[in-house]
């Protein structure tokens, strides 16, 4: 009998994980603006993959070493983030897409930035969460 209920459990967890993706990811993507804006190093680390890979709004290429060196230094530091409509999501298996439009006024990589842009990010799914694999900032002209 027990058997049977553990069965049920892990079965009704897995429908509720496939079901819900989207929700999932919106409340990651809250908890990564969050992270980024409060400079929160240990949220950032979890959140972005081992082989993360950022390109800024200026172009540079940045990994997730670059980054929380560069969140720790100063150099890089989000004052705002404000979303001009909703975003659109697209989950494909375990990899969702989420192409948005943001104006991000702060610093990147030393340098100022107060613009609008296009953000895409791949999030993956993995070890029971959301983990940011993969993001690009593209101006707005």
């Amino acid at each position: 009998m027990r058997k049977w209920i553990a069965l049920l459990l892990v079965s009704a967890a897995a429908i509720t994980i496939s079901a819900a993706p989207p929700a999932d990811v919106h409340a990651a993507i809250r908890l990564y603006r969050e992270a980024l804006k409060s400079k929160d190093l240990a949220a950032l680390d979890a959140i972005w993959t081992d082989d993360y890979v950022f390109v800024n709004g200026h172009g540079q290429l940045r990994t997730k070493a670059d980054r929380l060196a560069d969140i720790r230094s100063g150099a890089s530091s989000i004052d705002s983030i404000t979303h001009e409509g909703a975003p659109t999501v697209r989950t494909h298996g375990k990899t969702t897409l989420v192409l948005s439009r943001v104006t991000i006024v702060g610093r990147y990589s030393g340098r100022e930035v107060s613009h609008e842009f296009r953000s895409l990010h791949v999030w993956i799914n993995e070890k029971g969460g959301w983990r940011l694999a993969f993001n690009q900032l593209t101006p707005v002209e």
